[in-house]
Protein backbone atom coordinates (compact mmCIF):
# COMPACT_ATOMS: atom_id res chain seq x y z
CA UNK A 1 0.00 0.00 0.00
CA UNK A 2 1.75 3.73 -1.08
CA UNK A 3 -0.82 5.95 1.32
CA UNK A 4 0.61 7.88 4.15
CA UNK A 5 -1.16 9.45 6.95
CA UNK A 6 -3.14 12.05 6.42
CA UNK A 7 -5.05 13.15 9.68
CA UNK A 8 -8.26 14.32 7.79
CA UNK A 9 -9.11 11.68 5.41
CA UNK A 10 -11.50 8.84 7.18
CA UNK A 11 -10.28 5.58 6.99
CA UNK A 12 -13.72 3.58 6.63
CA UNK A 13 -14.59 0.16 5.58
CA UNK A 14 -15.15 0.67 1.92
CA UNK A 15 -11.42 2.88 1.86
CA UNK A 16 -9.91 -0.44 3.01
CA UNK A 17 -11.62 -3.01 0.82
CA UNK A 18 -10.71 -0.33 -2.12
CA UNK A 19 -7.33 -0.21 -0.61
CA UNK A 20 -6.82 -4.01 -0.78
CA UNK A 21 -8.82 -3.81 -4.17
CA UNK A 22 -5.61 -2.03 -5.72
CA UNK A 23 -3.01 -3.77 -3.75
CA UNK A 24 -4.14 -7.09 -5.11
CA UNK A 25 -4.20 -5.29 -8.83
CA UNK A 26 -0.24 -4.49 -8.17
CA UNK A 27 0.49 -7.37 -6.99
CA UNK A 28 -0.89 -9.57 -9.64
CA UNK A 29 -0.25 -6.82 -12.13
CA UNK A 30 -3.40 -6.85 -13.36
CA UNK A 31 -6.21 -4.71 -14.50
CA UNK A 32 -9.10 -3.94 -11.90
CA UNK A 33 -12.33 -1.74 -12.34
CA UNK A 34 -13.77 0.10 -10.17
CA UNK A 35 -17.12 1.32 -10.20
CA UNK A 36 -19.89 2.84 -7.56
CA UNK A 37 -22.48 6.13 -7.53
CA UNK A 38 -21.43 9.54 -7.45
CA UNK A 39 -20.17 10.81 -4.49
CA UNK A 40 -19.51 7.72 -2.68
CA UNK A 41 -16.08 8.50 -2.17
CA UNK A 42 -14.14 7.08 -5.07
CA UNK A 43 -12.36 9.63 -5.90
CA UNK A 44 -10.99 10.96 -2.68
CA UNK A 45 -9.82 7.27 -1.78
CA UNK A 46 -7.84 7.26 -4.74
CA UNK A 47 -5.98 10.70 -4.12
CA UNK A 48 -5.60 9.11 -0.16
CA UNK A 49 -4.11 5.91 -1.70
CA UNK A 50 -1.71 7.41 -4.05
CA UNK A 51 -0.65 10.30 -1.92
CA UNK A 52 -1.77 12.52 -5.00
CA UNK A 53 -2.26 15.36 -2.89
CA UNK A 54 1.15 15.52 -0.88
CA UNK A 55 3.24 14.82 -4.16
CA UNK A 56 1.72 17.97 -5.79
CA UNK A 57 1.43 20.34 -2.84
CA UNK A 58 5.84 20.09 -2.91
CA UNK A 59 6.26 20.29 -6.83
CA UNK A 60 8.52 21.20 -7.90
CA UNK A 61 10.65 18.77 -6.12
CA UNK A 62 13.63 21.22 -6.75
CA UNK A 63 12.65 23.60 -4.28
CA UNK A 64 10.79 21.11 -1.60
CA UNK A 65 12.55 20.69 2.05
CA UNK A 66 14.56 17.37 1.51
CA UNK A 67 12.76 15.65 4.70
CA UNK A 68 9.69 16.03 2.80
CA UNK A 69 10.90 14.67 -0.26
CA UNK A 70 12.74 11.72 1.59
CA UNK A 71 9.09 11.16 3.08
CA UNK A 72 7.44 10.46 0.01
CA UNK A 73 10.39 8.26 -1.25
CA UNK A 74 7.56 5.38 -1.06
CA UNK A 75 5.10 6.50 -3.34
CA UNK A 76 4.75 3.64 -6.34
CA UNK A 77 1.03 4.55 -7.61
CA UNK A 78 -0.25 7.63 -9.59
CA UNK A 79 -3.57 8.68 -10.06
CA UNK A 80 -4.66 10.29 -13.64
CA UNK A 81 -7.76 12.06 -14.15
CA UNK A 82 -9.36 11.75 -17.75
CA UNK A 83 -10.53 14.88 -19.42
CA UNK A 84 -13.56 15.43 -20.70
CA UNK A 85 -12.02 15.22 -24.35
CA UNK A 86 -8.88 12.68 -24.74
CA UNK A 87 -7.14 10.87 -27.62
CA UNK A 88 -4.60 7.90 -27.33
CA UNK A 89 -2.01 10.38 -28.06
CA UNK A 90 -3.00 12.62 -25.21
CA UNK A 91 -3.45 9.84 -22.69
CA UNK A 92 0.10 8.50 -23.69
CA UNK A 93 2.10 11.57 -23.14
CA UNK A 94 0.05 12.76 -19.89
CA UNK A 95 0.32 9.41 -18.05
CA UNK A 96 4.38 9.68 -19.37
CA UNK A 97 4.37 12.69 -17.71
CA UNK A 98 2.79 11.61 -14.39
CA UNK A 99 5.33 8.03 -14.32
CA UNK A 100 8.45 10.75 -15.13
CA UNK A 101 7.32 13.03 -12.14
CA UNK A 102 7.39 10.01 -9.50
CA UNK A 103 10.58 9.12 -11.39
CA UNK A 104 12.01 12.50 -10.91
CA UNK A 105 10.69 12.69 -6.92
CA UNK A 106 12.60 9.51 -6.78
CA UNK A 107 15.82 11.05 -7.98
CA UNK A 108 15.68 13.77 -6.21
CA UNK A 109 17.64 12.78 -3.27
CA UNK A 110 20.36 11.38 -5.41
CA UNK A 111 20.36 14.60 -7.36
CA UNK A 112 20.89 16.87 -4.17
CA UNK A 113 23.83 14.73 -3.00
CA UNK A 114 25.47 15.13 -6.06
CA UNK A 115 25.46 19.15 -6.36
CA UNK A 116 26.75 19.10 -2.35
CA UNK A 117 29.48 16.88 -3.68
CA UNK A 118 30.18 19.30 -7.08
CA UNK A 119 29.96 22.30 -4.87
CA UNK A 120 32.18 20.73 -2.32
CA UNK A 121 34.82 20.27 -5.32
CA UNK A 122 34.01 23.49 -6.59
CA UNK A 123 34.90 25.51 -3.80
CA UNK A 124 38.44 23.54 -3.47
CA UNK A 125 38.98 24.06 -6.83
CA UNK A 126 38.59 28.02 -6.21
CA UNK A 127 40.70 28.20 -3.13
CA UNK A 128 43.27 25.89 -4.82
CA UNK A 129 43.45 28.26 -7.44
CA UNK A 130 43.85 31.20 -5.29
CA UNK A 131 46.24 29.81 -3.65
CA UNK A 132 48.63 28.75 -6.82
CA UNK A 133 48.09 32.79 -8.25
CA UNK A 134 49.44 33.84 -4.13
CA UNK A 135 52.21 31.30 -4.21
CA UNK A 136 53.28 32.67 -7.86
CA UNK A 137 52.69 35.95 -6.98
CA UNK A 138 55.15 35.64 -4.20
CA UNK A 139 57.88 33.30 -6.05
CA UNK A 140 61.17 34.44 -6.52
CA UNK A 141 61.54 33.98 -9.98
CA UNK A 142 65.13 34.17 -10.19
CA UNK A 143 66.66 32.06 -7.91
CA UNK A 144 63.83 29.37 -6.70
CA UNK A 145 62.38 26.42 -8.40
CA UNK A 146 58.79 26.45 -9.97
CA UNK A 147 56.21 25.93 -6.84
CA UNK A 148 54.44 22.93 -7.07
CA UNK A 149 50.36 22.93 -7.40
CA UNK A 150 48.36 21.66 -4.75
CA UNK A 151 46.72 18.45 -5.60
CA UNK A 152 43.36 18.20 -7.74
CA UNK A 153 40.47 17.29 -5.75
CA UNK A 154 39.35 13.39 -5.35
CA UNK A 155 37.02 13.06 -6.71
CA UNK A 156 37.28 14.80 -10.13
CA UNK A 157 34.27 16.51 -11.30
CA UNK A 158 33.85 14.03 -14.34
CA UNK A 159 34.52 11.11 -12.45
CA UNK A 160 31.71 12.61 -9.85
CA UNK A 161 29.15 13.03 -12.90
CA UNK A 162 30.31 9.28 -14.10
CA UNK A 163 29.02 8.42 -11.10
CA UNK A 164 26.12 9.84 -10.34
CA UNK A 165 24.97 8.81 -14.01
CA UNK A 166 25.31 5.53 -13.16
CA UNK A 167 23.57 5.47 -10.06
CA UNK A 168 20.55 7.37 -11.64
CA UNK A 169 20.20 4.49 -14.53
CA UNK A 170 20.14 2.33 -11.33
CA UNK A 171 16.94 3.47 -10.37
CA UNK A 172 14.29 2.48 -12.29
CA UNK A 173 10.97 3.65 -13.02
CA UNK A 174 9.37 3.28 -9.54
CA UNK A 175 5.55 3.08 -10.57
CA UNK A 176 3.40 0.12 -10.14
CA UNK A 177 0.07 1.22 -10.07
CA UNK A 178 -1.61 3.90 -12.24
CA UNK A 179 -5.21 4.45 -11.38
CA UNK A 180 -7.15 6.14 -14.18
CA UNK A 181 -10.07 8.43 -12.55
CA UNK A 182 -12.97 9.71 -14.89
CA UNK A 183 -12.91 5.78 -16.91
CA UNK A 184 -15.94 6.08 -17.73
CA UNK A 185 -14.53 9.33 -20.60
CA UNK A 186 -12.19 6.66 -22.54
CA UNK A 187 -12.76 6.69 -26.38
CA UNK A 188 -12.34 3.63 -28.21
CA UNK A 189 -8.66 4.67 -29.50
CA UNK A 190 -7.90 6.08 -25.56
CA UNK A 191 -8.89 2.62 -24.18
CA UNK A 192 -6.51 0.47 -26.93
CA UNK A 193 -4.12 3.43 -25.61
CA UNK A 194 -4.33 2.02 -22.36
CA UNK A 195 -3.83 -1.36 -22.90
CA UNK A 196 -1.17 -0.69 -24.85
CA UNK A 197 0.76 1.22 -21.74
CA UNK A 198 -0.71 -1.83 -19.19
CA UNK A 199 1.06 -4.21 -21.77
CA UNK A 200 4.30 -2.54 -22.38
CA UNK A 201 4.31 -1.00 -18.36
CA UNK A 202 4.61 -4.08 -16.48
CA UNK A 203 2.22 -2.50 -14.14
CA UNK A 204 -1.14 -2.74 -12.48
CA UNK A 205 -3.87 -0.73 -13.73
CA UNK A 206 -6.96 0.59 -12.10
CA UNK A 207 -10.08 1.83 -13.81
CA UNK A 208 -12.40 4.01 -11.49
CA UNK A 209 -15.58 4.86 -13.52
CA UNK A 210 -19.90 5.09 -12.98
CA UNK A 211 -21.90 2.00 -12.14
CA UNK A 212 -22.23 0.17 -15.95
CA UNK A 213 -18.39 0.65 -16.93
CA UNK A 214 -17.57 -3.08 -16.57
CA UNK A 215 -20.53 -3.67 -18.69
CA UNK A 216 -19.07 -1.07 -21.10
CA UNK A 217 -15.69 -2.50 -20.89
CA UNK A 218 -17.16 -6.25 -21.47
CA UNK A 219 -17.33 -5.23 -25.38
CA UNK A 220 -13.39 -4.40 -25.88
CA UNK A 221 -12.89 -8.23 -25.75
CA UNK A 222 -8.72 -7.44 -25.64
CA UNK A 223 -9.13 -5.40 -22.85
CA UNK A 224 -11.28 -6.97 -20.92
CA UNK A 225 -9.74 -10.22 -20.69
CA UNK A 226 -6.93 -8.59 -18.94
CA UNK A 227 -9.32 -7.48 -16.28
CA UNK A 228 -8.49 -9.66 -13.00
CA UNK A 229 -10.82 -8.04 -10.29
CA UNK A 230 -13.59 -6.03 -10.53
CA UNK A 231 -14.85 -4.41 -7.19
CA UNK A 232 -18.00 -1.75 -6.28
CA UNK A 233 -17.43 0.97 -4.17
CA UNK A 234 -20.69 1.27 -2.03
CA UNK A 235 -21.93 3.95 0.07
CA UNK A 236 -21.19 4.39 4.12
CA UNK A 237 -23.23 1.88 5.99
CA UNK A 238 -25.78 3.77 8.78
CA UNK A 239 -23.31 2.56 11.48
CA UNK A 240 -20.55 3.88 9.54
CA UNK A 241 -22.32 7.49 9.53
CA UNK A 242 -23.35 7.16 13.05
CA UNK A 243 -19.18 6.13 14.32
CA UNK A 244 -18.07 9.26 12.39
CA UNK A 245 -20.68 11.59 14.20
CA UNK A 246 -19.81 10.37 16.93
CA UNK A 247 -16.37 10.94 16.86
CA UNK A 248 -17.40 14.74 16.15
CA UNK A 249 -15.85 14.22 12.62
CA UNK A 250 -17.28 17.42 10.20
CA UNK A 251 -15.77 18.92 7.03
CA UNK A 252 -12.94 20.85 6.92
CA UNK A 253 -14.08 24.16 6.43
CA UNK A 254 -16.89 24.35 9.40
CA UNK A 255 -14.82 25.60 12.26
CA UNK A 256 -18.00 25.83 14.98
CA UNK A 257 -19.23 22.88 17.11
CA UNK A 258 -21.84 21.11 16.37
CA UNK A 259 -22.77 19.89 19.61
CA UNK A 260 -26.08 17.38 19.88
CA UNK A 261 -25.32 15.61 16.47
CA UNK A 262 -24.78 12.34 18.27
CA UNK A 263 -28.79 12.95 19.07
CA UNK A 264 -30.45 9.40 17.75
CA UNK A 265 -33.30 11.50 16.43
CA UNK A 266 -30.79 14.27 14.38
CA UNK A 267 -28.36 10.72 13.52
CA UNK A 268 -31.57 9.13 12.10
CA UNK A 269 -32.33 12.08 9.94
CA UNK A 270 -28.97 12.45 8.54
CA UNK A 271 -28.24 8.61 7.65
CA UNK A 272 -31.47 9.22 6.13
CA UNK A 273 -31.51 11.94 3.95
CA UNK A 274 -27.69 10.99 3.36
CA UNK A 275 -28.40 7.21 2.38
CA UNK A 276 -24.38 6.79 3.09
CA UNK A 277 -23.24 8.88 0.09
CA UNK A 278 -20.26 10.63 1.62
CA UNK A 279 -20.44 14.25 -0.54
CA UNK A 280 -23.64 14.27 0.51
CA UNK A 281 -23.38 14.12 4.48
CA UNK A 282 -20.16 16.20 3.51
CA UNK A 283 -22.69 19.19 2.34
CA UNK A 284 -25.34 18.88 4.69
CA UNK A 285 -22.98 18.85 7.41
CA UNK A 286 -21.51 22.22 5.91
CA UNK A 287 -25.65 23.17 6.32
CA UNK A 288 -26.55 22.39 9.07
CA UNK A 289 -23.22 24.38 10.45
CA UNK A 290 -24.55 27.57 8.29
CA UNK A 291 -27.97 27.53 9.67
CA UNK A 292 -26.53 26.88 13.37
CA UNK A 293 -24.75 30.09 12.39
CA UNK A 294 -27.55 32.22 10.84
CA UNK A 295 -29.72 31.24 13.51
CA UNK A 296 -27.75 31.88 16.66
CA UNK A 297 -28.48 28.04 17.60
CA UNK A 298 -25.88 26.40 20.08
CA UNK A 299 -26.91 22.85 19.65
CA UNK A 300 -28.10 20.51 16.60
CA UNK A 301 -31.70 18.98 16.56
CA UNK A 302 -33.93 17.78 13.68
CA UNK A 303 -35.71 20.77 12.47
CA UNK A 304 -32.04 22.65 11.99
CA UNK A 305 -31.25 19.12 10.15
CA UNK A 306 -34.38 19.61 7.97
CA UNK A 307 -34.16 23.15 7.47
CA UNK A 308 -30.40 22.23 6.21
CA UNK A 309 -31.80 19.71 3.65
CA UNK A 310 -34.06 22.17 2.07
CA UNK A 311 -31.18 23.61 1.00
CA UNK A 312 -29.49 21.18 -0.90
CA UNK A 313 -30.17 19.67 -4.26
CA UNK A 314 -30.29 16.10 -3.85
CA UNK A 315 -29.80 14.15 -7.38
CA UNK A 316 -30.93 9.90 -7.52
CA UNK A 317 -28.33 7.73 -6.51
Amino acid sequence: MSNLPDPNFILTREYRRFAEFCDACRRYRYIGLCYGSPGVGKTLSARHYTGWDRLAAIKPFTEAPLQEVHELQGMCSILYTLGVTNTSSQVARETASLRQSLHYLRLEPLRREEEALLERVRRYELQREQEREERLRQHDWLTGPLPEDPPRSEPTWSEIGFDYRRKRHQIADPTTLMIVDEADRLRMTSLEQMRAIFDMGDIGLVLLGMPGLEKRLARYPQLYSRVGFVHEFRALQAQEVRTLLEQDWKPSEVTGSLAGITDEEVVAAVVRITGGNFRLLHRLLSQVARVMEINALSTVTRPVVEAARETLVIGSA
